[in-house]
């Protein structure tokens, strides 16, 4: 068995296996491998193993951006793992994992994030979940109309600039949220299934609505939000307006929403449907990194001694709440925990004092659990769903 990074004549193999894995054409697969149509490509970032001749399984990193307290870091973003179906259980999923980690640690990119097909095994590898998000779907008629609507209006060229403006403005408050490239955005308006539609007042972008017509299993379609950003109050109440004029007799509305943005206190009725999905996982890959990305500080330094069964060079005692994060100690109180659970502190997915009362975080004293809530407070991780990944 030899693990390497991609070749040329891999393309057939890989597309194939793919498309037996995830479903999807094998033409629709190359144009996956194909940085040209995909953006955020990099076949530099694929890796195959390769036994008794054949491409049996492969794992792709995606070279991304996502923002850590308001600003962006490189993160590699993991994705399209999978094994033929024929080659599955021989431990290539696992192998190709150790193989990306110790990648990324040579490279200097200090966080990773995916989606995952299964908890479990991602968890093996130091990966936590970090994210959920609200999943509503709605009749028309259960959003407020506004006088705001007028300033909403179809994407025109040389809109992009202001998408992207607010896009970013409203993406830096998410802990961990994506930053999407320029190429990325070059690509949306060319999406024939997607639609754009622009809230403007007075010469300035000020939120946007990214949509796809999607038939349905019954007789209604559905208006899928992929993307809802306002940087106003006039233009969330524009865009919903926009999204109440839809005829409730034949469509509904399907949105994610973030965890710390839901739409029901705000609508006449809060008895909507509505369900928890659960969103990406979050490796620290190098702790000392991740932790320098931080820009905070706490009443006292505190001490986190952490455990990482995966990699162990991440294992030890961190200081932190002083404004700079260090490897040593140089604290009074410390707080022991593994390095799964330091994932979801720094996504702001849970609160410190809910872990420990778990047992899953073990601080030496109520001071040391207070210092750890004041460094790492709950917040709203969340990633837009065109950039899953």
């Amino acid at each position: 068995m030899e693990t390497r990074k991609y070749e040329d004549r891999d393309i057939e193999a890989l597309s194939r296996a793919a498309s037996l894995a995830f479903g999807g054409s094998v033409e629709d697969w190359k144009e996956y491998y194909d940085p040209g149509k995909s953006p955020s490509m990099n076949l530099e970032g694929v890796f195959v193993i390769e036994d008794d001749g054949e491409a049996r399984a492969s794992a792709t990193v995606l070279p991304l951006e996502a923002f850590v307290d308001g600003e962006a870091f490189p993160m590699d973003g993991v994705a399209a793992v999978f094994a033929h179906p024929a080659y599955r259980r021989r431990g290539y999923a696992g192998e190709l994992m150790r193989t990306l980690l110790s990648d990324m640690r040579g490279r200097g990119v200090h966080l990773s994030m995916l989606w995952p097909f299964n908890h479990s095994f991602y968890r093996a590898h130091g990966y936590e979940l970090a994210g959920e998000s609200i999943r509503y779907k709605l009749n028309p008629r259960e959003l407020e109309t506004s006088d705001e609507q007028r300033n909403v209006r179809a994407f025109r060229d040389g809109d992009l600039p202001g998408l992207i403006s607010v896009f970013e403005e409203g993406a830096a408050w998410h802990q961990l949220c994506v930053k999407r490239k320029r190429k990325v955005w070059e690509k949306i308006p060319e999406r024939k299934e997607w639609n754009l539609a622009v809230h403007e007042r007075e010469g300035s972008v000020e939120g946007y609505i990214l949509f796809r017509m999607v038939d349905g299993d019954e007789e209604k379609r559905s208006v899928k939000i992929l993307n809802l950003v306002a940087a106003t109050n006039e233009a969330r109440a524009g865009i919903l307006s926009f999204l109440a004029a839809y005829d409730p007799m034949d469509y509904v509305i399907t949105y994610d929403a973030p965890r710390g943005a839901p739409l029901h206190p705000y609508l006449a009725s809060s008895h909507v449907e509505m369900k928890i999905e659960t969103e990406f996982m979050l490796r620290l890959v190098d702790v000392e990194g991740a932790l320098g990305h931080l820009r905070r500080e706490a009443k006292s330094p505190l001490v986190l001694e952490v455990s990482d069964y995966g990699i162990p060079e991440n294992n030890g005692e961190y200081t932190v709440g002083s404004g700079k994060a260090y490897r040593g100690n140089g604290a009074k109180h410390r707080v022991r925990l593994d390095v799964r659970r330091l994932a979801q502190l720094y996504a702001g997915y849970l609160p410190a004092r809910k872990l420990a009362e778990h047992g899953m975080i073990r601080p030496d004293s109520e001071k040391a659990l207070e210092l750890l809530e004041e460094y790492f407070p709950v917040g709203d991780p969340w990633v837009y769903p065109t950039d899953h990944f």
